[in-house]
């Protein structure tokens, strides 16, 4: 075996014990309460979960963004295609008649 996979074996296998202070009372209690409920007690499994759905908001915060940028442009494509195609509507044209017996030439619409 290579040097690097034992490394990464062993990350696997070993367990480090750690203490945080200075911590809020409130926070605290938040997150031995989401222990409880979410990992029957295991703090090492609520603190891994608890960045893994961090991990994953953040990707839909990053969708969320693109989406709305896309809804965006999409909005300004069909504006403007509004405006092209109320522009390329041609106005109406008026015909003149030649006025026969005397009467007055007259304009017609098409």
């Amino acid at each position: 075996m290579t040097e690097k996979k034992i490394t990464e074996r062993v990350k696997d296998l070993t367990t480090v014990n750690f203490s945080i202070t200075k911590c809020p009372q409130k926070v605290y209690e938040e997150f031995v309460a989401f222990c409880k409920e979410e990992t029957n007690d295991n703090y090492s499994m609520g603190l891994r979960d608890l960045l893994n759905g961090m991990k994953s908001n953040i990707k839909e915060v990053v969708l969320y963004q693109q989406y709305m940028e896309t809804k965006d442009e999409l909005n300004q494509i069909r504006a403007e295609l509004a405006r092209m195609q109320t522009e390329m509507v041609p106005e109406q044209e008026t015909e003149t008649k030649p006025a026969t017996f005397g009467k007055k030439e007259t304009k017609k619409s098409k």
